[in-house]
């Protein structure tokens, strides 16, 4: 009789009335927190809908990539920014470039996957023109050579005679620009001030120089 009468007690209490209610709200307010919850975040790590996601990569510079948890993020295909240029400069070999005030051409291959192994015929010659156009524009710029890195090596074999192929030195430039396995390939170009340009994914070649121009303008 005495626990019921505790029990009867207890729940008359203010103290027991408060958890009843917090109880109460959580229950209420789970399911709207998983509606929230959409799967799909923006470049900020917002939540959004499934239509701005998928929009935002048909019509923007997006990528979508796993986010880690089970959903979606939305990454910028042309980041800029600035950093410590040290150590992309001294990982590369460059500290003399960096110290004549010249720029770092870095273009970065994640690895084969469908899109760089795909395509018909022997894209070697092409590569080589391509290398070749590099050098100019690195010499108009102010740049220095650009670097070839990679992630993993799959599927370089072919382009081992155009041009040096060499590990991304610790991992600097995955950690700092090329977090993820963009598809195709990606660059970045870094001017001795530290601003940065680059594209993730596969791009035109040109922009390249449109890189190089517009980090020639900002530092005058």
């Amino acid at each position: 009789m005495k626990f019921y009468f505790d029990l009867f007690r207890l729940n008359r209490s203010p103290y027991f009335s408060r958890m009843k209610a917090i109880l109460l709200l959580i229950i209420l307010l789970t399911p709207l927190t998983l509606i929230a919850q959409t799967g799909y975040k923006d470049e900020m790590g917002r939540d959004v809908s499934r239509e701005y996601f998928e929009n935002q990569i048909l019509e923007g510079p997006y990528f979508g990539i796993p986010d880690g948890e089970g959903g979606k993020i939305l990454v910028h295909r042309m980041p800029f920014g600035k950093v410590d240029p040290q150590a992309f400069f001294e990982k590369t070999g460059n500290l003399d470039a960096l110290n004549q005030g010249k720029s770092l051409i870095v273009i970065f291959y994640p690895g084969q996957d469908e899109c760089n192994s795909t395509g018909s015929g022997d894209r070697t010659k092409s590569f080589e023109k391509e290398h070749k156009t590099l050098i100019k524009w690195a010499e108009k710029a102010n740049a220095a050579p650009p670097i070839y890195l990679y992630s993993n090596p799959s599927g370089l074999e072919r382009f081992k005679d155009v041009v040096s192929w060499k590990s991304d030195p610790d991992g600097v430039f995955s950690q700092t620009f090329f977090r993820y396995p963009y598809p195709c390939g990606s660059f970045v170009v870094i001017h001795p001030s530290g601003e940065f340009r680059g594209i993730l994914g596969g791009y035109p070649l040109n922009q390249i120089q449109v890189a190089l121009k517009k980090l020639q303008r900002a530092n005058r």
